[in-house]
This record gives C-alpha cells, sequence and structure tokens, in this order.
C-alpha cells in the first residue's frame, strides 16, 4: 500500500530527523496520511553530526518503513565498518585493543547524518515542509490537534507527533515538569582524507573505535568515515530520482575538555557561550585542549574543515511518568535523550518510530481506536526508551549527570 488511507489518521509530525522522517516514511509506504514540519530551512541548514551507528533494532525499523531501494540506498552509502576498538593515552600509548569481528553489512552499519536524512526525504516532496518553527498546539473546533508555527501558518490532523529532538517545544507544553540533564559540552569536527593522509597516520587511528585519553581527562576520537561505494554511484544505481550530497572521505573527531581545569577559556566561557561559539572558536578551544597530545593526533585538526566544527551539549533525560494518553505524543530524543555511551540513542528513536507506525496502521485498518493505540504505543515506548537511557549512562568513560536544566535552542547532536 502507498497510497494516502483517507479513512485512516492524519499525522502531523513535529520535527525532520531521523526519527521524524522514518516514521512518515512508514506512514506513507503504509498508506497513512502524514505531514512533516521542520524549523530548519533545509536538510543542510546546521550541523547534524558526521556519523550514526546502527545496530540490529534501527535497521530493521529502516528496513520495515523504508521503500525497499531507499533501505539498499542506505546500505550502499553505508561507512566503512571498523576493524578495532583501542583506548590510548594522548601520546598514543594503547592501554587496551582488540578487534572488531565482521559483523552482517546489511545489519550493523554506520551512516553519514545528512546522508540517511536526505535518504529520509527522498519520495516526500508533497509532505515535508522546511523553515516550520512549532510554536504550540491547541484543539480546532472539530476537536482536531492544531499546530501553531512562527509564521503564523497552522495545521490540523487527527494526531501530533513530536519529533523535535532534545530541546522539544512539543514536550514543553505537554509535559512542563520534564527535566534534562547536562553532561557536558563536546566539539565536533570534520578533516577531509587528503591524498597519503591515512598512510602518514598510526595505523591505530584508521579505521577504528578509538579514545585517547589525557592524565586530566582531555579526550579526542577519531572515526574514519568512507563509503562503501561513492554516493553518487549508489545514487545511480539503486535512486536515479534521490538528491544526495556527495561525501568524499572524511574523519570524524570530537575533543572533550580536561575534568579539571574545563575548556582552555577557563571561567570566562559560559556554557551558553561555549554553545553559541563559531565554528573558528570551537576549532581554536579544540586545538588548545589537545595541545599536549601526540603531533599525529594534533595534526588531524590542525588540518580540519573549521568552518564545520560545531558545539554538541551531551543531555540525559529524567524518567518521566505516563501521562494522559491524547492526540498528542512523543518520539524519540523529544522524550528520552540520552548520552552517546552506548551508540543506542538513534536506535532507540528508529525502533520507536517503527512501534508508532505499527500501532497507527492497526487505527487505519479499522481495528484500533486512535486513543487506544497511541497508549500502547506510549507504554512501551517509555519503558524501553527509559530503560535505553540509564544503560547509555553505565559506560565508565561518559560523565554524570551533573546539572538540571530546562530546554533550550541548540543543535539536537551528532549521534
Amino acid at each position: 500500500m502507498n497510497e494516502d488511507n483517507s479513512d485512516g489518521p492524519h499525522v502531523l509530525v513535529i520535527g525532520g530527523g531521523v526519527g521524524g522522517l522514518c516514521l512518515a516514511q512508514g506512514l506513507r509506504k503504509s498508506g497513512v496520511r502524514v505531514d512533516v514540519y521542520e524549523r530548519d530551512r533545509s536538510a543542510h541548514f546546521r550541523g547534524q553530526g558526521w556519523r550514526i551507528s546502527l545496530k540490529k533494532e534501527g535497521t530493521s525499523a529502516l528496513r520495515s518503513c523504508l521503500p525497499e531501494h531507499l533501505f539498499e540506498l542506505c546500505v550502499a552509502t553505508a561507512i566503512l565498518p571498523a576493524t578495532r576498538m583501542a583506548f590510548l593515552d594522548h601520546l598514543l600509548n594503547p592501554k587496551f585493543e582488540k578487534p572488531v569481528p565482521p559483523l552482517p553489512h546489511d545489519v550493523f552499519f554506520g551512516v553519514n547524518r545528512l546522508t540517511l536524512r536526505e535518504i529520509l526525504l527522498s519520495g516526500l516532496d508533497d509532505a515535508r515542509h522546511f523553515g516550520k518553527t512549532f510554536v504550540r498546539y491547541d484543539h480546532a473546533e472539530d476537536g482536531r490537534v492544531r499546530a501553531h508555527f512562527a509564521d503564523g501558518t497552522v495545521a490540523t490532523a487527527d494526531l501530533l507527533v513530536g519529533a523535535d529532538g532534545t530541546n522539544s517545544a512539543v514536550r514543553r507544553q505537554l509535559l512542563p515538569a520534564a527535566e534534562v540533564d547536562d553532561l557536558g559540552n563536546f566539539v565536533y569536527g570534520r578533516t577531509p582524507i587528503t591524498p597519503g593522509m591515512l598512510d602518514r597516520l598510526p595505523g591505530v587511528l584508521v579505521d577504528s573505535f578509538n579514545r585517547l585519553i589525557a592524565p586530566g581527562g582531555a579526550a579526542m576520537s577519531v572515526v574514519t568515515c568512507r563509503t562503501r561505494e561513492p554516493v553518487p554511484e549508489a545514487v545511480a544505481r539503486l535512486a536515479p530520482g534521490a538528491r544526495l550530497t556527495d561525501m568524499p572521505g572524511y574523519l570524524a573527531w570530537m575533543v572533550s575538555s580536561d575534568e579539571r581545569t574545563g575548556w582552555p577559556a577557563g571561567p570566562s566561557l559560559t556554557p551558553e557561550g561555549f554553545r553559541r561559539s563559531d565554528g573558528e572558536t570551537l576549532h581554536r578551544l579544540a586545538r588548545e585542549t589537545i595541545a599536549d597530545f601526540h603531533p599525529l593526533a594534533r595534526r588531524i585538526v590542525d588540518e580540519a574543515d573549521v568552518p564545520a566544527t560545531f558545539p554538541v551539549g551531551l543531555r540525559s533525560a529524567r524518567p518521566v511518568s505516563p501521562w494522559p494518553t491524547a492526540d498528542v505524543t512523543l518520539l524519540g530524543d523529544a522524550v528520552h535523550t540520552m548520552s552517546p555511551g552506548r551508540g543506542e540513542g538513534a536506535n532507540t528513536t528508529l525502533r520507536h518510530a517503527e512501534l508508532l507506525r505499527q500501532a497507527l496502521v492497526g487505527v487505519a485498518s479499522g481495528g484500533v481506536p486512535l486513543i487506544e493505540a497511541v497508549g500502547r504505543y506510549e507504554t512501551e515506548m517509555l519503558r524501553h526508551g527509559f530503560q535505553m537511557v540509564s544503560a547509555s549512562l553505565s559506560n565508565p568513560l561518559m560523565p554524570r549527570p551533573s546539572v538540571t536544566s530546562p530546554p533550550r535552542p541548540g543543535p539536537r547532536g551528532a549521534g
């Protein structure tokens, strides 16, 4: 089924990130009418992060929700897998290292976040609405839920899904008492792979999951990102109508500050100031933070694409109690944002997008009332979602929650 079901619910998704778009693709595939409203002006508007690690839960959801050719495009444009895991000190002296065994290529793989988002946007031209900043929801005279946007426009539907990330405006209205803990700030960057670069780097930093840690806690990680197949070739072979940005090879890196001294700017750099810093400032902070690291590690940051450097605030949601089920619900980071300590955030969101799709298909088929279906989804989503939040905090390398803060504007995260 691929035609909108006029007898089923009309679903309005706030947020065009990975979770909201996966849900939209699944609903469209199942014949349920859906519209996605995204505050960004385009898919390329702001820092999206460089890599997402997909596991069985995430890829199963994508396989279920996407048309077959688009799922195959995800696999073809996936990032070559890491071959080893390594923890080192800041001078590249190994502390722990082990090989990563080969895994099924279409079940476990990494993807560039922008590439995945562009694939998820494919075929949704008539259902995606960019430049729409959600302000609030209320109900129309006929009882249906109504979304209001900053430009004065309004959209009405049978169900509103807040998939608008950690700083969710939908959650602020639905669950005003929900709390999110700050875990710290990281700098993310990208360094293009130039001819001969990988030959100059220590093998332990190439095609590996790695982490370099200095005595005071300053840390750096580097991920080699090269697609299995060149993006233009994969598009031509599998989805000629798709519009994907070419992704030549690059190194994605992350730098976190010294636990004792913080960022080199010292106390004068507030958390809000960090989040508002431009690429040049953040790149300088990263370079100064790893000034004592091995020269070959520093070289990666030195040769980075400076404007592409951006901040990521790590957040972890506190559990919320079930709320009275209605025609507004939440998905992904909007309700259970989590530390990247176990790489579960995107996979959990994709799993729940498929879970909600299944619930709404039951409504469209005429067998299940909408509120009952949404209630079942919320029960399982909250149980599993906050189980994953707790597990993500169990990684000893991740910081523990220290400050509770209300939602605020900022990037969705780097995944």
